[in-house]
């Protein structure tokens, strides 16, 4: 069921540590915060499982977009049990891979989203169609597209209007913040303007209004 509270509509990207305390003084604005790469990398699990303990956050989304072989993908998640959400690509095909995921998670109570556009200049819309393809088959919790192709946000979301919509991009990567929203999406992920500020609580509180007023302009308040 996808979440029509307009007041928090942002997923911190956490590419780099914040502060717990700091982390806890932001879930009246956070609808979530997506977990990377990177940061897996330079923390380690177990430091990332004490990082993210007692925060008052919907939804913590694991993004490592997954595209590998079902078993390889499965013992990778079963390694995250504190995450809600797991991010895979769309493109890697369905049996013996997506197939054997989306099953997995659903049997643990966890949330697939599936790659639909990424935010980059670069992506490829060629795969657009196989993709959604693929997520009809796959009835994905949510999809990623990117909050720098409005037109695409629109166009998946007339075409999957039930689905959650997740969009990366905004920000630094140069998507206006409301944009995606105002297009269809329901949360907008937020990293680099967030964490890089030497006051990231305030800056968030900044952006969410930014967000709430775009959005009252576009939509009178009301989200899809």
């Amino acid at each position: 069921m996808r979440n029509n509270n307009r007041e928090k509509k942002i997923i911190l990207a956490m590419d780099k540590p914040l502060p717990h305390h700091v982390l806890r003084n932001m879930g009246n604005e956070l609808h979530g915060i997506k977990i990377g790469l990177p940061l897996v990398l330079d923390l380690g699990v177990n430091k990332i499982k004490e990082l993210l303990t007692d925060l008052d956050v919907n939804e913590i989304i694991v993004d490592f977009k997954l595209a590998d072989i079902g078993y390889v993908m499965k013992s990778i998640v079963e390694k995250l049990p504190f995450a809600d959400s797991f991010i895979a690509h769309a493109f890697i095909g369905i049996k013996g891979s997506l197939d054997e995921l989306s099953e997995y998670l659903k049997m643990n109570y966890k949330n697939l989203y599936l790659v639909a556009v990424m935010s980059h200049e670069g992506w490829n819309i060629s795969f657009t169609d196989y993709i959604k393809s693929t997520i009809k088959e796959i009835r994905p919790y949510g999809i990623v597209v990117g909050g720098t192709k409005l037109e695409l946000i629109r166009e998946f979301r007339k075409e999957f209007n039930d689905i959650i919509i997740i969009s990366p991009g905004i920000g630094v990567q140069g998507a206006g913040y409301g944009d995606a929203i105002c297009a269809g999406a329901d949360y907008e992920i937020i990293g680099r303007s967030i964490y890089n500020s030497e006051d990231p609580v305030n800056s968030l509180k900044s952006i969410n209004k930014t967000i709430n007023d775009k959005v009252m302009e576009c939509k009178g308040g009301v989200l899809r």
